[in-house]
């Protein structure tokens, strides 16, 4: 059993606009997604929860929206107090094990809230009923939601725009309507390289595909790459291979090329 008070909740209905807002609340709150997808951060944490996921906020820590609202976002949630701090070993968020049984779970508790007198022993039955849904996660070994889609969405910018001059982390993030710095962490999280070298790499490849199979000039070669500065893209060249672009071309066409 869970030592708990329930406070307040509702269901969310998005119009295709706005974000949730930035703040920091002193209760729990239980957010449980219908439909769509919602996407949040706590403190340092990133979240993108689609239908049937949960996500568990704790008191004291800042939580807020990543991305403006998508039209067909729809999800319930629930402001309740935890006494002793029994859901401390519930996971910050996860796949319902049944998200139907736990939705008749919400629809009930907002019932229950709307009855005159209030129905305070039902929400707390009602409250009970849904951490324990979400104690089946935990046990089913669900783990913390990440952010893969916008993370792959960003990779597939790179490889369609990398010979842009003007791409940039900022551009990255404006055309993926997100925040830059948000952008910048959760690509760095899951590359474990920033996206400044990844977008590189991605170029100086393309470089040395060219260089190894057209006979461009190392000038257009440059400019086909998404370089403008032929400096900057022989210090890039020559960290990655280990030799200059016109060594490299001369290597690999007289097989004695190596990278060691």
């Amino acid at each position: 059993m869970f030592d708990v008070i329930p406070l307040n909740g509702g269901r969310f209905i998005s119009r295709g606009k706005g974000r949730h807002q930035v703040r920091c609340i002193d209760s729990h709150e239980i957010i449980f997604v219908i439909k769509g997808t919602l996407t949040m951060f706590e403190d340092d944490r990133y979240f993108e929860l689609h239908a049937g996921d949960f996500l568990l906020l704790r008191p004291g820590h800042c939580h807020g929206g990543l991305l403006d609202y998508p039209p067909d976002l729809n999800f319930f949630w629930l402001h309740f107090l935890d006494r002793q701090m029994n859901t401390a070993a519930l996971l910050p968020s996860g796949k319902t094990a049944d998200p139907e049984q736990l939705a008749i779970y919400f629809q009930s508790f907002m019932i229950k809230q709307q009855t005159i007198p209030p129905d305070d022993t039902g929400k707390m039955l009602l409250l009970e009923l849904i951490l324990h849904e979400l104690s089946r996660s935990t046990a089913a070994g669900n783990s913390e939601t990440t952010l893969p889609q916008l993370v792959r969405k960003c990779e597939e910018l790179i490889k369609l725009c990398f010979h842009d001059t003007t791409l940039s982390l900022h551009s990255a993030a404006r055309k993926l309507h997100c925040n830059t710095e948000y952008l910048g962490k959760i690509f760095h999280r899951s590359h474990k390289e920033s996206f400044t070298a990844f977008l590189n790499r991605t170029r100086v490849e393309h470089s040395a595909k060219l260089l190894h199979e057209t006979n461009l000039s190392i000038k257009e070669i440059i400019a086909e790459s998404g370089f403008n500065d032929p400096s900057y893209f022989r210090r890039i060249f020559l960290r990655r291979y280990a030799v200059t672009p016109t060594a490299f071309r001369k290597f690999h066409r007289t097989g004695h090329y190596n990278t060691e």
